[in-house]
């Protein structure tokens, strides 16, 4: 080894070679990891009540921040939070609507997926002295449940929060949607724009960029894009503003993450004033499902220019094809670079706002998109459209229950149909929520030059009807009679002339068997409840649908309708389209549904003794107890508290001498908590009382069932309502080895007889 020099220059005996002995077989500490924030840098303080909790990151240290959950630092936690948060085991009893989803704690907000997505706040309203309050608030823990989480961005651990991987078009959708303060995101219809939306707001949300969104859509749409919220923004709270004015008071003032309301009642909100003030500020407004035609016409954007919003982003199928359009569209997502744009011409409009927009069409994004997906649209009656149809369906029960065991199959295949037939148009009119909805989808589709097929089973009530509803986008009609000349015609013109973007076509009618690939778009206004003639009809249009351009299906299904009903019975048999395979015959499936299950399950039909989800007829009663639509009257008429007030008296005097509610009574009915000492042990029940006009279906005893078995401290539930149950509920109860209990009204209103209070 050569000798070490010093500076002086001085010489120096070689080192000496170390010596190992002492540090061979180390035993190593390895490095202390856990997810961040440290809880060094991690405390909480409470308020006045242990409802809110206040979390306050030290600012010492900057973190590059991964993955964080609950877990790594509930050990550092105060005492009093750890009791405010209960036991581990007992989180989810806290927190109702968190579930444990891909080891996190997600929202996953528990619903029936069979049947309409419910329109749901993020608080519970209740009415105290002719006043609305607020009930069940979010936390400040609830809401920031997202920044807690891990990052929807990020490959390794968006799979366990989303529902599937995005794809590479959605990520450079997120990067344009993230990269400035407005756009126009102006994909084709069904290409996912507002998945893609979702998951881009959500990212903001844990980023700390956004903390209070304005969503609004048509009301046609209000259901579909709460339902993909709860999907595709995981953990994001929302608050549907609907309802009277003074209900929507406290959703405006509510803590959430995202407001979603329809635009008739965001412009009559900021109309009167409901919405002002401080609440005018959004830090991200998405005006979703705009339509980029005739902007002008329609005084676009009106009362939406008081909003104050740092990033807009409107979504829409298609760019707008005039200059009036384009401005209309723009005064609100850059209405700086709107000013003096009076004299540009189109090309010139074009090229002002191409930086703020983003636009790809179905061909350019084919190889990306699934081949086939279906979607049902869920929509609700008018009050007018459904007083008709409430008066359809009862006297088709009434006609059913006197025909008794005389009722065929035909029979019950008649009354569908006429039933079906009511819910699409209310009487003479032609204007419905349901045709609305269709009108939506068809004016974007056309305004992108895209073609789409409209199935109906009925002629005078769908086709007829329909034709000079969709005569503005061009639609040609092929029903099952037409003759082969004239089917030929009506299909070389809708696959060769670009204006007609609209074929209205009779379920059952033949093509000539080539493949329709000019249209990628398919709505069912109206359905059998036989998948497979969905499928087969689908299939006449494409033979190789699952190799061929991308399809776009939409179902339109009647919320509060033997539709929803219908659809749940189908749904817990396997029995919706999605679940068939493709090729199954109709006949296969013609069975599976019995006069027994459409009586009783879906039409509800009374029976000597038995009630009707509808009175059908006014009853006298026996003298002593009043018939069945005179006593849903009399339970409805009692106020929310009497009505607790009534189960309680009744629990009581089912043997359980302890009751106390659970939460304030609302006009839908409340929970309470019931026990009674056996011994040294304590036997306690869930009750749940639901007040509503329509018998009560298995989806709620389920729901009860689980909640009482998260519960752990109780032995069984009882269900009580003011009306019936179905009969699949009182089968499901009869299944459920005891633990479930159900008190119909009738048996409610006999208790309330014998103390002389009815």
């Amino acid at each position: 080894m050569s000798p070490i020099r010093l500076r002086t220059g001085r010489s120096v005996a070689p080192l000496k070679k170390p010596d190992i002995r002492g540090v061979r077989d180390p035993r190593l500490t390895p490095a202390t990891t856990q997810p961040l924030p440290s809880p060094a840098e991690l405390s909480f303080h409470e308020e006045q009540s242990t409802q809110d909790v206040d979390l306050h990151l030290g600012t010492s240290v900057v973190f590059d921040i991964g993955v964080v959950t609950f877990p790594s630092v509930e050990n550092e936690l105060a005492p009093s939070v750890i009791e405010h948060l209960g036991e581990p085991e007992d989180r989810l009893d806290r927190f109702p609507d968190l579930g444990p989803y891909g080891g996190l704690f997600t929202d996953r907000s528990s619903y029936d997926e069979s049947g309409p997505y419910p329109i749901r706040r993020s608080y519970r309203p209740i009415w105290e002295q002719g006043d609305a309050l607020v009930v069940d608030a979010p936390t400040r823990l609830e809401l920031m449940q997202p920044l807690l989480e891990p990052s929807v961005l990020t490959p390794e651990t968006s799979p366990l929060v989303l529902p599937r991987p995005l794809r590479k078009e959605q990520i450079e959708a997120i990067n344009a949607l993230h990269g400035g303060e407005a756009i126009l995101f102006a994909d084709d219809v069904g290409a996912g724009k507002f998945v893609t939306a979702c998951v881009a707001l959500t990212a903001l949300i844990q980023k700390g960029d956004v903390k209070r969104v304005l969503i609004a859509t048509t009301k046609g749409g209000l259901r579909t894009v709460a339902r993909t919220l709860a999907d595709w923004a995981p953990g994001v709270i929302t608050n549907v503003v609907h309802g009277q004015p003074e209900i929507r008071v406290l959703d405006w003032e509510t803590r959430a993450h995202v407001y979603l309301t329809d635009y008739e009642t965001l412009a009559e909100d900021l109309e009167s004033s409901i919405l002002d003030g401080d609440e005018l500020h959004f830090d991200l407004v998405i005006l979703e499902g705009v339509h980029t035609t005739g902007l002008h016409f329609q005084q676009f954007p009106g009362p939406l220019m008081r909003l104050v919003a740092d990033r807009r982003w409107a979504l829409a199928g298609a760019l707008p094809e005039e200059s009036e359009d384009w401005l209309a569209l723009f005064r609100f997502l850059t209405p700086e670079k709107v000013e003096g744009t009076g004299s540009l011409t189109l090309p010139d409009v074009r090229r002002r706002f191409r930086p703020y927009m983003l636009r790809r069409t179905k061909a350019e994004l084919a190889d990306e998109l699934p081949r086939i997906r279906r979607q049902e649209v869920w929509l609700d009656l008018d009050p007018a459209h459904k007083q008709a149809y409430e008066e359809a369906i009862a006297e088709e029960r009434h006609r059913l229950s006197k025909m008794g065991s005389a009722v065929t199959s035909a029979h019950i295949h008649s009354a569908i149909d006429r039933i079906k037939a009511a819910s699409n148009f209310p009487g003479d009119s032609l204007n419905s929520a349901k045709v609305r909805a269709l009108i939506d989808l068809v004016e974007q589709i056309a305004a992108a030059d895209s073609k789409i097929i409209v199935f109906s089973h009925f002629r005078e009530s769908g086709l007829e009807r329909l034709h000079p509803i969709l005569e503005p986008y061009g639609v040609l009609l092929l029903d099952s009679e037409v003759n082969e000349d004239r089917r030929t015609k009506i299909l070389d013109s809708f696959r060769n002339q670009e204006h007609w973007h609209v074929l209205l076509m009779e379920m059952g009618a033949r093509t000539d068997g080539d493949a329709l690939v000019e249209a990628s778009y398919i709505a069912h206004f109206d359905h059998s409840w036989n998948p497979a003639h969905r499928l087969r009809a689908e299939a006449r249009l494409y033979p190789d649908i699952f190799t061929a351009i991308p399809v776009n299906i939409y179902e339109f299904w009647m919320a509060d309708t033997i539709d929803e009903r219908l659809h749940r019975f189908l749904a817990h048999r396997g029995l919706l389209p999605g679940d068939v395979p493709q090729g199954t015959r109709p006949s296969e499936i013609e069975d599976r549904l019995t006069i027994a299950n459409w009586m009783d399950d879906i039409l509800e039909v009374p029976t000597e003794g038995g009630s009707s989800r509808v009175a059908v007829k006014p009853s006298s009663g026996t003298g002593i107890l009043p018939g069945t639509s005179v006593l849903r009257s009399k339970l409805s008429e009692l106020s929310p508290d009497t009505l607790i007030a009534a189960v309680e008296t009744l629990i009581k005097a089912l043997g359980y001498p302890e009751v106390e509610p659970l939460d304030e009574p609302d006009m839908e009915g409340g929970y309470l908590l019931a026990w009674r000492e056996d011994g040294e042990e304590i036997e306690r029940v869930l009750v749940r009382c639901i007040r509503t006009h329509n018998n009560v279906g298995v989806a709620k005893a389920r729901a009860l069932l689980k909640a009482m078995e998260t519960r752990r401290d109780c032995m069984g539930a009882y269900l009580v309502t003011t009306t019936d149950f179905t009969a699949s509920c009182k089968n499901f109860a009869d299944d459920s080895d005891g633990r479930l209990a159900l008190v119909s009204g009738a048996e409610l209103y006999r208790h309330l007889h014998i103390l002389g209070r009815s």
